[in-house]
């Protein structure tokens, strides 16, 4: 099923998290046919790429949580 507009969308009980590997962009200056920004394509040809998702307790902070570095 196509969802276009936020209507379309029906709350159920589920959390989604679109996690993406890379993202250069959706074009320049405008939205018929302008490349992206030289500064901002993705040239290289190997990237890394990790990501850690860990639940937060009861009145824990995210924003403490996110200064946390990971080993």
């Amino acid at each position: 099923m196509v969802r276009r507009h936020i209507n379309d969308v029906k709350p159920r009980d589920l959390t989604s998290i679109n996690i993406d590997y890379k993202q250069q962009g959706v074009g320049g200056d405008d939205s018929w046919g302008a490349w992206t920004h030289d500064e901002y394509r993705l040239r290289e040809k190997t990237y890394n790429y990790s990501f850690r998702i860990c639940p937060l307790k009861p009145g824990e902070k995210p924003v403490e949580k996110a200064k946390v570095i990971y080993q």
